[in-house]
């Protein structure tokens, strides 16, 4: 029969529903079988010298671009790398070029390209007078018309080498090939002649720099370098000029200073903060140009007007008169106090400090307020009067809003509690004590969260838990003794990571190693007694005429039963403080174990002569003359103490051998005699006391 015609009469070409017909799996709608993918393009044969030489030369783009990237990310010996082996391939292309008569397509661009690049890599590198002649040779080549502008590069590099003169007279060179529209690049030039003038004490010159920049395009910058210059000079009167001239600098943005930290404070409320990168260039362009204008005005204020007062007041005037610098005036009252401070004139400083609780909040915003009240709260914490110290600590912490940026003030107001919680303990209310010294841990914590890396809050942490570790060791609370004597060593270490070169840190890493060393016990107390002894040594290259730390280093080494390196430490400890009674203890037993009699003689005198009523030193030196053979000295000695110390029945003893010795059998018997009248009184003596302790035991029973 007949097929049946589908019921369509137009059918797409390829697969069909219903599926192929058997063993026509793998096949393609042609019906040929699959052929996998397309096999690689076959690479084009370099036979034609223009296709060689674009190709080298998209080697030499190459290396260009990495170089710039690896200069980009610092990797300044890498960058140099690359730009050598950029220089080399295109030296290699240009003869290329030469040989198969290429000339009229030399490229003079990636030439000077690639000179500019290895210039600029050994300059990064430090290499200065590679990156001069590199330098030198561009400039002298006439083929590069703009190659002149490359004597800013030059002149920097004279500038870091302290070659000032030299540096001047390439940025001139520059200068005259810049043209006049390039105003922007001309400032800039202008600029660093200046600076150069500074640092060649030629403050006339620099001045005229300068004022040329000031006159025709005013920045920040050059503003704050000519204020600098007036003051190096004296001019008082220039110096208010220029920085009424600063304050009158107009740039995009900054009059909005007032009304950005009030968006930002709405920001933090909510927790919205737009990602704004126009935004955050305006904001951080704001803070150097404040920074300029509180530098400069700090600089001059001292000095523009006859009193120190006047002086700040004038500038503080002139700052509330402009909106938005009115937050940097706030900053100068701060200044004033603390100039006050270092004056020693604290009456005044409190004065200015005080003065801001009755202003108008609106005349300073709250982070003023606060600082003002942290100051205030350190002063007084400073002069013993805890009660206002704490009383500014808690007003610096609730102006603050809390604890959201002011870190010190959470630090002031913990040390009020550190010492409010000492004098609990010295009244023995230890509970109290515990509870004030956990509010200061408290209070530094809050700091650390505020600002991660605030050394005060981390070393007073350290020393809050030391304290609270003392306090446990004191009541027999080992436990906890050790479990605060951890935190304190955690908070230390981590102090040290950021102030690895700070003694104090140092010290009370070793002192509490020192410590865990004896309380933890073996294994761990072995551990901690190396770590001891490594920061002991590094601390004794910071310190080393501090004759404490290097005592308690000799002592830890002595405990290691290294006794040589002991003696040395402990030897110069006894050169820097020849008074420490344990320090020449020590030599001397170290000497008397030497066998060294006559040197331990010289400490034990040295120790009778600072203790002379401590008999124990004298009768050392005694003993050092017996056992040189010395025995007319040694009764001498033995002598002299009885008469001192009539009682003293080890003397006599040592009287009585001698005597027996030396054939003296009136003295033998004189001193047995004295010897036994002694031991009587000191019975005597023990009986009385005996009988005075139970009669007080009694009347304490009744």
């Amino acid at each position: 029969g007949e097929e049946v015609r589908p019921m369509t009469s137009i059918r797409a070409a390829g697969y069909t529903s219903g599926g192929g017909k058997p063993g026509t799996a793998g096949m393609n709608q042609f019906g040929t079988a699959g052929q996998g993918p397309a096999p690689p393009l076959a690479t084009k044969e370099m036979t034609n010298p223009e296709d060689v030489a674009k190709e080298k030369e998209k080697e030499v783009n190459t290396l260009l671009e990495e170089s710039a990237i690896a200069n980009s990310q610092k990797k300044y010996a890498l960058a140099l790398e690359k730009a050598k082996e950029a220089a080399k391939k295109e030296r290699a292309l240009c003869k290329h070029r030469e040989t198969n008569n290429l000339m009229d397509q030399m490229n003079i661009d990636l030439t000077y390209s690639v000179c500019f690049n290895l210039a600029n890599q050994y300059q990064a590198s430090e290499m200065y007078n590679e990156a001069l002649n590199t330098y030198s040779l561009i400039v002298k080549n006439k083929q590069y018309s703009q190659s002149g502008r490359l004597r800013v590069n030059m002149g920097n590099i004279y500038y870091k080498q302290k070659k000032y003169p030299a540096a001047i007279k390439m940025y001139r060179m520059a200068l005259d090939q810049i043209p006049n529209t390039g105003k922007e690049m001309r400032f800039k030039i202008m600029r660093n002649i200046g600076n150069a003038f500074v640092k060649m004490g030629n403050y006339q010159d620099a001045i005229m720099s300068y004022e040329n920049i000031m006159e025709s395009r005013p920045d920040f910058q050059t503003g704050f370098n000519l204020v600098v210059c007036y003051f190096a000079r004296g001019d008082n009167e220039k110096m208010k000029k220029g920085f009424t001239k600063m304050l009158g600098i107009k740039e995009a943005g900054m009059e909005a200073g007032g009304e950005e930290e009030n968006e930002d404070a709405e920001e933090e409320e909510t927790g919205l903060e737009e990602d704004d990168e126009l935004k955050a260039v305006v904001k951080e362009r704001r803070r150097e140009v404040t920074q300029y204008i509180i530098q400069a005005a700090k600089l001059i204020a001292p000095k523009i007007e006859k009193t120190l007062e006047e002086g700040f007041n004038h500038v503080i005037e002139q700052l509330r008169t402009i909106k938005e610098y009115r937050d940097v005036a706030s900053d100068m009252e701060i200044s004033k106090a603390v100039y006050f401070l270092k004056q020693k004139n604290v009456e005044e400083a409190k004065k200015v400090l005080q003065a801001f609780d009755k202003k108008d909040h609106a005349e300073h915003d709250a982070t003023t307020l606060s600082r003002a009240h942290t100051n205030l709260c350190f002063i007084y914490f400073l002069e013993g009067d805890l009660a206002k110290a704490d009383h500014y600590g808690t007003a610096a912490i609730k102006a603050d809003k809390g604890d959201l940026y002011n870190a010190k003030a959470l630090v002031n107001k913990g040390n009020c509690e550190m010492q409010k919680g000492k004098n609990a303990e010295e009244k023995e209310d230890y509970d109290l004590a515990r509870q004030l010294y956990d509010d200061a841990k408290e209070l530094y914590m809050r700091g650390i969260g505020v600002e991660a890396e605030c050394v005060e809050a981390i070393f007073n942490l350290g020393l809050c838990k030391r304290t609270m570790a003392r306090l446990e060791q004191g009541c027999g609370n080992m436990e906890h003794y050790k479990h605060h004597l951890l935190s304190a060593l955690q908070a230390f270490e981590k102090l040290y990571q950021i102030l690895p070169e700070s003694p104090e840190c140092n010290f009370n890493m070793a002192t509490i190693y020192d410590e865990l060393s004896v309380a933890m016990g073996t294994p761990e107390g072995v551990e901690y007694l190396k770590k001891a002894q490594t920061a002991y040594k590094r601390l004794t290259t910071q310190v080393k005429y501090d004759a404490g730390v290097l005592a308690r280093y000799g002592f830890l080494l002595a405990r290691e039963d290294d006794e040589g390196m002991a003696f040395n430490v402990l030897l110069d400890s006894y050169k820097y403080y020849p008074v420490d009674m344990d320090v020449i203890s020590w030599l001397g037993a170290y000497f008397v174990k030497s066998e060294m009699y006559e040197k331990a003689m010289e400490y034990f005198q040295k120790a009778a002569h600072i203790q002379p009523k401590e008999v124990k030193w004298m009768l050392m030196v005694a003993s050092c003359h017996r056992r040189i053979g010395a025995y007319q000295q040694a009764l001498h000695t033995y002598e002299e103490i009885q008469k001192k110390h009539p009682d003293n029945i080890e003397c006599l003893g040592y009287l009585i051998r001698i005597c027996k010795e030396l054939g003296m059998r009136d003295k033998t018997e004189h001193y047995q005699k004295l010897l036994g009248d002694a031991e009587k009184n000191q019975d005597r003596f023990t009986r009385m006391t005996q009988q005075r302790e139970q009669e007080a035991m009694q009347s304490q029973n009744h």
